[in-house]
């Protein structure tokens, strides 16, 4: 029976000859969840034995990681704003960027005036629901309204409203983008597929092959969905239903690209690129005159 210690030490050389990330912080991760305790808790009692049951499913997940299997579906969830959120085979997982979405719905809501009036903020192409949950959460006196095109999605981002205990405030629509909205809420916020077809298949294998790809393919270009999403936003603005405000996540080599069709569909808007805290173009914000 192998120590803590032992075990780790076995994990750590397998995950790194497997070419996976950060392999002594994932053994760990993993050690961690098989025993139910926290990491520290592996270094206190590092020459503990690991009993039988445990070491099982210490190697069960141990296995899937090496098969290059995203460590967040392994465990089930991923940290988001700090937030548990519920992960799965049949949502993409939430990236840290990402959070820069949240940051900006929320800004852009405590400067509107109609908050508390009906739906606050649509996330299009929720997902897990991450954003939209996220934003709920910290802010109490809004609602909530989320589509996407995926069933298995939209359950998933339902145990995830569920689960942070703002599912009474959170609406979930099976759509194509906007499709069926008439007027918007004050703040559009959107994270949709932004990955340029070709690049798919050079993605690592954690994301290539056990992501859903309809999350991933934006196009030939990677911003075909990015552009549907600004024609229906532009369609909406012509009938004087238009946002506050917009923000739409892009690849870090989009920004040109994007900036230039929200220019082109939404030419009395002002529409500039913001980069996230690497530095990196990252989000599409538009701005409507009241």
């Amino acid at each position: 029976m192998p120590t803590i210690q032992q075990a780790l030490r076995s994990a750590i050389a397998q995950l790194d000859a497997a070419g996976v990330d950060a392999p002594m912080t994932t053994a760990r991760l993993l050690l961690a969840e098989a025993l139910g305790v926290s990491k520290e808790w592996l270094v206190a009692y590092a020459a503990s034995p690991l009993d039988r049951a445990a070491e099982q499913r210490f190697q069960h997940m141990l296995a899937r990681v090496v098969a290059r299997e995203p460590l967040a579906y392994v465990l089930g969830r991923r940290a988001f704003y700090g937030l548990d959120v519920i992960v799965d085979r049949r949502v993409l997982i939430p990236r840290p960027e990402t959070e820069m979405l949240v940051d900006l719905a929320l800004a852009a809501l405590r400067m509107d005036g109609r908050v508390g009036q009906g739906w606050s903020v649509v996330d299009v192409g929720t997902g897990s629901g991450a954003v939209a949950v996220a934003v709920a959460k910290h802010a109490p006196a809004i609602r909530v309204l989320a589509t996407d095109i995926s069933a298995e999605a939209l359950a998933v981002a339902r145990l995830n409203a569920q689960r942070h205990g703002v599912a009474e405030r959170l609406a979930f629509v099976q759509a194509d983008l906007l499709a069926g909205i008439g007027a918007l809420p004050p703040v559009v916020v959107a994270n949709l597929p932004y990955v340029a077809r070709a690049e798919i298949d050079i993605l690592p294998p954690e994301i290539q092959s056990h992501e859903p790809r309809v999350a991933l393919d934006g196009g030939e270009d990677g911003l075909a969905l990015v552009r549907r999403l600004l024609a229906q936003i532009a369609d909406r603005w012509a009938r004087g239903r238009a946002p506050r405000a917009a923000y739409l996540e892009i690849g870090a080599s989009q920004g040109q690209a994007a900036l230039a069709a929200a220019q082109a569909l939404l030419p009395a808007a002002r529409c500039a690129i913001l980069k996230d805290l690497a530095g990196l173009d990252r989000v599409l914000a538009i701005q409507f005159n009241p």
